[in-house]
């Protein structure tokens, strides 16, 4: 998660999507490179980002896990508090993000 977080943060394109798994559900049902490229532009743009996670809880079953915690984002003049909940499946080694939804 924190790496996640610190990646966006740093505007590290390719650690951040590589956080997401390849049946990440997209906002909308996108299609997984329009989504890409929407998230590309609205980090890469940014002048600074700080992303801050805090009431970190995760729940494993198996092969999956729901990490829910608070979410402080900053960037430019937004800043954002809420809840976020990340749905994970493990791949390889790897925990990978299948679900992202805010404010549950």
């Amino acid at each position: 998660m924190r790496a996640w977080a610190d990646a966006w943060a740093a505007k590290d394109m390719n650690t951040y999507l590589g956080s997401y798994g390849q049946n990440f559900d997209t906002p909308g049902k996108q299609a997984r490179k329009v989504w890409e490229e929407d998230r590309r532009a609205r980090i890469v743009g940014k002048s600074r980002i700080s992303v801050k996670l805090s009431n970190l809880a995760i729940a494993v079953q198996d092969s999956k896990a729901t990490a829910k915690f608070k979410q402080d984002y900053s960037a430019d003049s937004l800043n954002v508090s809420s809840r976020k909940t990340l749905d994970l499946a493990k791949v390889g080694e790897r925990w990978v993000i299948v679900k992202e939804s805010t404010g549950s």
